[in-house]
């Protein structure tokens, strides 16, 4: 792909001459770069035919770089999920891309901080359990800050819970094909 801005101006008398020529303005560009690489195609390759060094396609940042042309609607609906995620429609689309390429399960920023923070509340969790290894010999007031813990663990628990399956519902939705817009 080769982009370059002009002028609406600009853009409107190329078109108009690509329409002389019965081509649409990519179609005339796409002729005129060609016909500039067939002039001058040779001078531009080093010896052997190969690009200069440092002018590779394969290097980093042109290889990696891709436009796509989304079909009608699938944009604004890209843009809709990504900003419920928390994200840029152009992060959102790459990792999308990521985890289907890779097979892998990649979650967002937000979610995998989302995810962290359940599990520190568990660990927290786990340090009031180990409460429950005290003897059996507690004192009134013991018992009662015992009560207290039970139900604070209880909440939290539960608090975790909800975030963890809010996450997992989000997700699964997420890559289920057409099931996103219709029940996220």
């Amino acid at each position: 792909m080769i982009a370059t801005r002009v002028s609406p101006e600009t853009r409107a008398r190329f078109a108009a001459l690509a329409a002389r020529h019965h081509l649409s303005a990519s179609s005339l560009l796409a002729k005129m770069v060609d016909e500039v690489l067939k002039t001058n195609g040779e001078s531009w390759l080093g010896s052997g035919g190969q690009w200069p060094a440092g002018e590779s396609e394969n290097r980093p940042g042109v290889a990696d770089r891709l436009t796509l042309r989304l079909r009608k609607g699938d944009r604004a609906l890209a843009a809709e999920r990504a900003r419920v995620r928390g994200m840029k429609t152009g992060s959102y689309l790459a990792l999308l891309i990521h985890n289907h390429v890779h097979d892998a399960a990649v979650l967002p920023p937000n979610e995998l901080d989302q995810i962290k923070v359940t599990g520190a509340r568990l660990a927290a969790l786990g340090r009031q359990l180990r409460m429950f290894g005290m003897p059996n010999t507690l004192s009134e007031s013991v018992a009662s800050d015992l009560g207290e813990a039970i139900a604070s663990v209880r909440r939290e628990v539960e608090v975790a819970r909800e975030a963890t399956a809010a996450v997992v519902r989000r997700n699964l939705i997420s890559w289920e094909t057409g099931a996103g817009s219709r029940h996220a």
